[in-house]
C-alpha cells in the first residue's frame, strides 16, 4: 500500500530539521574560521583610534577622559590631530579624568581635541623620534623589493626587528632603538610582506610566519653582504613566528647568535582556543573550524607550535613576556621556556601587557635585552 501524503509528513520534517542543523553547523563553523582569520592573519591596516578628550594640557601635564588605557602606569604616546606627546607618571585621578606628566615632542596640544594613547611611545621615523640619523633601504626578496630602516654602527653586528601584526610596523621598533645604537650595533628595521611599501602576497593574508620567513632570509643577506659577520633577531608578536620559522628552515642559521621574543605568538592554535572560548563556540564547532581555516587560510597549527618544536633550537633564546597579556598567555611563554632547556632566558613584566612591555618598564626592558645580547655576543 502506498503512503498517503499525510504519512510523508514526519520524514519531511525530520529532513528539514536535519538540514536546518547541518545548515546552522556549517555557518557557526564557517564564522569561527573567519574570526581566527580576523584574529591572526588579516592584515591591518587601520589608522590610530583618536577618541580620547584632552580636558587640560600645560606645564608639563596633560588632563585626558579616563580610559582603561589612561589609567595604566608607563610611559605612552599621545597622538593628536596637531602634534606628538609622551605621557608618563599618573600625578592624579577621578571617576571622569587622568592627570598625568606630559611632554610634547612635535606639534601642539589644545584642550578639547581628541587623542589616541600610543603604545609605540614616539613619532615617525628614527630621525624624528630620537634625531638618530638612518637611511631607508631596499632589499629583494622572492616577492620583489621591501623597504627598511638602516642605522650604522661601527661593530660587525647587526640587529634585525621583526615587527608584529599591528599597523605601526616599523614604529614598532622605536622604543628600543636608543639602547642598541649607544653600543654601537647596526640595527635594521625590516618590512615583511602585506605592509605598506612591501609586496603584497598572493592570498591577501599574513601566514604566521610561514613564508614570511623567507623576507627575514633576504635581509638576513643583505647584511651579509654588508659585511655583518653576526646577527641578533628581535620577533615582536607574530614577528616571532617570522624569526622561529627562519631558524627551522633556513639553509644555514651559523651566522644568527640568539634571538629575542616580545609577547610573542608561541602558539597560535592556542590562540584559537581562546577565541573560541571568548564567544561560547561549542566543542565541535571549534575542531571543525580550526580545520577549516587551515584549509582556507593556509595555517598549520603544528608546524607553527614553538612550545612542542622547542626542542628544535640551537641559539640562545630571550622571550620577554607579561603577566597581563591578553592575547598570547603568559602560560605558554613559560612552557616554551622551560621546553628550551639552558638555550632559555625567561624575564616576566607584571604589569605588562601584549606588545606594551617597553611601556610598563623601560629601564628593565632594556637592560634585559641589552645583557642578553652582550652574553650571546660574548660565547663567541
Amino acid at each position: 500500500m502506498e503512503p498517503t501524503e499525510r504519512s510523508k509528513w514526519p520524514a519531511r520534517i525530520g529532513f528539514a530539521v536535519v538540514t536546518l542543523l547541518l545548515l546552522v553547523l556549517l555557518f557557526a563553523t564557517w564564522s569561527y574560521s573567519n574570526a581566527l582569520r580576523d584574529e591572526l592573519v588579516l592584515i591591518d591596516d587601520s589608522e590610530i583610534e583618536q577618541e580620547i578628550e584632552v580636558v587640560t594640557v600645560g606645564s608639563g601635564r596633560i588632563t585626558v577622559a579616563r580610559t582603561e588605557l589612561t589609567e595604566i602606569e608607563g610611559i605612552w604616546g599621545v597622538a593628536g590631530p596637531n602634534g606628538y606627546g609622551q605621557a608618563s607618571v599618573v600625578i592624579a585621578s577621578t571617576d571622569e579624568v587622568v592627570e598625568r606628566g606630559f611632554r610634547v615632542l612635535s606639534g601642539e596640544f589644545d584642550v578639547g581635541e581628541l587623542v589616541a594613547f600610543d603604545p609605540i611611545a614616539y613619532p615617525g621615523n628614527p630621525l624624528e623620534a630620537h634625531d638618530i640619523e638612518f637611511e631607508e633601504v631596499r632589499f629583494t626578496g622572492d616577492l620583489g623589493v621591501y623597504p627598511a630602516w638602516i642605522i650604522e654602527g661601527d661593530r660587525e653586528a647587526w640587529v634585525i626587528v621583526v615587527h608584529g601584526a599591528g599597523p605601526e610596523q616599523r614604529a614598532e621598533a622605536l622604543r628600543m632603538l636608543p639602547g642598541l645604537v649607544a653600543q654601537r650595533f647596526s640595527v635594521m628595521v625590516m618590512t615583511v610582506r602585506g605592509d605598506r611599501g612591501a609586496p603584497r602576497p598572493n592570498n591577501g593574508l599574513r601566514a604566521l610566519g610561514a613564508t614570511e620567513w623567507r623576507d627575514l632570509a633576504a635581509a638576513v643577506e643583505f647584511g651579509l653582504s654588508q659585511d655583518a659577520s653576526e646577527f641578533v633577531l628581535i620577533g615582536l608578536d607574530t614577528g616571532a613566528g617570522v624569526v622561529a620559522n627562519f631558524l627551522h628552515r633556513a639553509d644555514d642559521i651559523n651566522a644568527v647568535r640568539g634571538v629575542v621574543y616580545d609577547s610573542a605568538l608561541l602558539d597560535p592554535e592556542r590562540i584559537a582556543d581562546r577565541v573560541a572560548e571568548e564567544r561560547g563556540v561549542p566543542a565541535p564547532i571549534v575542531g571543525a573550524g580550526k580545520l577549516l581555516a587551515s584549509i582556507r587560510f593556509d595555517i598549520d597549527w603544528n608546524e607553527l607550535d614553538q612550545v612542542d618544536r622547542a626542542p628544535e633550537y640551537t641559539v640562545p633564546v630571550l622571550v620577554l613576556h607579561g603577566e597581563l597579556d591578553r592575547v598570547a598567555d603568559i602560560a605558554v611563554a613559560e612552557e616554551f621556556v622551560s621546553g628550551l632547556g639552558n638555550l632559555g632566558r625567561f624575564v616576566r613584566f607584571e604589569s605588562g601587557r601584549h606588545g606594551q612591555l617597553w611601556n610598563a618598564d623601560p629601564a628593565r626592558y632594556e637592560e634585559a635585552l641589552l645583557s642578553f645580547i652582550d652574553t650571546v655576543r660574548a660565547a663567541e
